[in-house]
């Protein structure tokens, strides 16, 4: 019984929030032993350090969080086999915004604690029922963003995406978590913008096509 309740405290957990930096705070009050890996955008070299901690023996359990608003598939892949068999006395925690940004291959590994507060979000400037390549000119000419702004408009065509039931690939929905790595690293909205749209365009031109061939 004591050999399970160790190997259950011991289970990776994801845990899904609006606040990243409120959930970091509450894991370092439940487990006083641990290590914090931060980035915006995970990336492999981050990952790496994470698996040097793990191996960082420890009389006590260890918690070892690895949070981000996005993870590169690289450094997800680099992660998996430490996150599936982790090292004596070392137990995962990773925080993240969106559940869409972790690999399936992990998801089905870790237990998923959803813990983000409904927020309501309006609709994307452009109806994208009738999306063309001059609503997307018009659009993006005149367009000044802030960080903040830009983050915001993002999220909101991904609203908008979901509501219209257009249906997005994990390349598709990589594109999403790219384009809040550059809006956090100050690239201009009118080129975050241009990609996002003319992919979703290019997106509808295939479903359309499919969809009169099978017609």
């Amino acid at each position: 019984m004591r050999l399970m309740m160790v190997m259950e405290s011991r289970i990776g957990e994801i845990i899904l929030t609006n606040d990243i930096a409120f959930e970091i705070e509450n894991t370092k009050l439940d487990y006083p032993n641990n290590r914090i890996f931060f980035e915006s955008n995970f990336k492999i070299d981050s990952a790496r350090d994470v698996i040097d901690e793990s191996y960082i023996s420890s009389n006590m359990l260890k918690c070892i969080v690895i949070a981000g608003d996005s993870f590169t598939p690289q450094a997800q892949n680099t992660l998996l086999k430490v996150l599936e068999e982790p090292p004596t006395n070392i137990k995962f925690i990773l925080i993240t915004k969106s559940k869409n940004s972790i690999l399936p291959t992990i998801l089905s590994r870790m237990i998923v604690f959803n813990r983000k507060i409904m927020i309501q979000r309006e609709d994307f400037d452009i109806d994208l029922n009738t999306l063309t390549l001059e609503s997307i000119r018009d659009y993006i000419k005149d367009l000044s963003y802030s960080k903040e702004e830009t983050r915001s408009k993002i999220e909101s065509l991904l609203f908008s995406l979901q509501k219209t039931n257009i249906k997005l690939n994990r390349n598709e929905l990589d594109c999403f978590s790219d384009a809040i790595s550059q809006c956090d690293s100050g690239i201009n909205a009118k080129y975050i913008f241009l990609v996002l749209l003319l992919m979703i365009l290019e997106n509808k031109r295939k479903a359309n096509k499919w969809q009169k061939f099978i017609d």
